[in-house]
């Protein structure tokens, strides 16, 4: 099928729009669980279509090695969105359990202080990776060339 470039570009200007369909971000809801993972749980909030993860980390603020020990399918949870993301048309959902009440709902974290904080931690973390090997290469390059320029008994091994 054959499809014309104002037909194309107004597709464009829809997907976007697609973020309006979800949940606002840090609003709290009530949903079931539909799956449960190794890393997670699958929430589904009624009301919307579209499913999403509370990672093992935001199950609860103690360390979570198994997700299949806190929650249970068909289990209903309050969780609190964290985050809304579009990547290559697929829209991914964010969500925590740990800065909810699972009793009553009320919000732990009500000014996302905590959100935004593991937000930024995770942001830092991935950047940092590439930096240290690059710093790493470069000092053994900088070590190997001091040794072949200076004096024959010094040793660059141990780097």
């Amino acid at each position: 099928m054959y499809l014309s470039a104002g037909v194309m570009a107004e597709e464009r200007m829809r997907e976007p729009a697609a973020l309006d369909e979800l949940p606002p971000m840090y609003s709290i809801l009530n949903g079931e669980v539909v799956s449960v993972t190794t890393y997670g749980a699958f929430v589904k909030i009624p009301g919307y279509k579209k499913q999403g993860l509370v990672h093992k980390s935001e199950m609860s603020s103690c360390r979570v090695e198994n997700p299949a020990e806190i929650v249970d399918v068909g289990e209903q949870v309050w969780i609190k969105v964290i985050g809304r993301e579009m990547k290559d048309d697929k829209v991914k959902l964010s969500f925590s359990m740990k800065s909810v009440n699972q009793g009553t709902g009320r919000d732990l974290d009500p000014n996302n202080v905590i959100a935004e904080q593991d937000e930024r931690r995770r942001r830092q973390f991935r950047d940092h990776t590439e930096q240290k090997i690059t710093q790493k290469i470069t000092l053994k390059y900088t070590l190997v060339t001091l040794q072949k320029t200076a004096s024959p008994s010094l040793d660059c091994s141990t780097v």
